[in-house]
């Protein structure tokens, strides 16, 4: 009997075309900031929290800039393929993205995408624009989201976790994953690492290697050195309960 599959997925610019967070951040929010600011800002490596937190309190766009501007972008056609074949097999998709809810949600929507757990940061605009992070780590500086816990949390309960991702906030869920699909940034991550990844150009990609059958163990699990942290953590500052729901 096999072990029960995970798919873990990157939002921004994996399965969304676009980077829709760094979409918004250059149309709607730097424009409004002093260069000098944002180098400040940016000048002793914060996390993704802290950056998130200041540009989005010192610019906060309008809601409807920020729907307008959402809704020009598009999802990968072969992330529903591979979520409706996951569920015939009685696998699992999962969202881990280190962006917001207040795109996600909407998008999906649009591509009659539901019941899929999203782990993201959370954004309101109440009236006043608000942004959370349910899913931070509190011992650790550098995510939003910490992916490295989730693809943990995964990995614990007996699941094969396939990551798939684009970009630096993938760095760290990788070393856990047992198979990697990678894609611009995040092939270059994997090489310096030394992680054995494929590389993807659509989720049509994954679906075929999936609908192959050819699955074995790439990896063993590992953690980043910023992670270590994780290894005997309960993990509990996850909201699981707020993923499952979000969509």
């Amino acid at each position: 009997m096999r072990h029960p599959i995970v798919f873990l997925c990157d939002f921004d610019g994996t399965i969304g075309l676009q980077d829709v967070g760094e979409l918004v951040l250059r149309r709607l929010v730097f424009p409004r900031l002093e260069p000098a600011f944002l180098e400040e800002l940016e000048a002793n490596e914060p996390g993704s929290k802290f950056l998130y937190t200041q540009w989005y309190s010192s610019a906060p766009p309008s809601q409807e800039d920020f729907l307008e501007l959402i809704m020009q972008a598009e999802i990968d056609v072969g992330f529903k393929e591979l979520l409706d074949l996951a569920r015939q097999q009685g696998d699992q998709v999962v969202i881990v993205s280190d962006g917001f809810d207040a795109y996600i949600q909407p998008l999906l929507k649009r591509a009659n995408i539901t019941g899929v757990p999203v782990y993201s940061n959370a954004m309101r605009f109440s009236p006043e624009l608000e942004v959370a992070f349910p899913h931070h780590n509190p011992g650790c500086r550098f995510c939003g989201v910490c992916k490295a816990a989730i693809a943990l949390q995964y990995a614990r309960r007996g699941f094969y976790t396939v990551y798939v991702g684009d970009g630096t906030s993938d760095r760290f869920p990788v070393h856990v994953a047992n198979k990697v699909f990678a894609k611009d940034t995040l092939v270059h991550i994997c090489e310096e690492d030394g992680i054995p990844f494929d590389e993807f150009s659509s989720f049509r990609d994954i679906v075929a290697w999936y609908s192959a059958g050819e699955i074995k163990r790439e990896k063993s699990l590992d953690l980043h050195s910023k992670c270590k942290s994780l290894k005997d953590d309960s993990l509990e500052f996850l909201n699981v309960e707020r993923a499952v729901s979000l969509v």
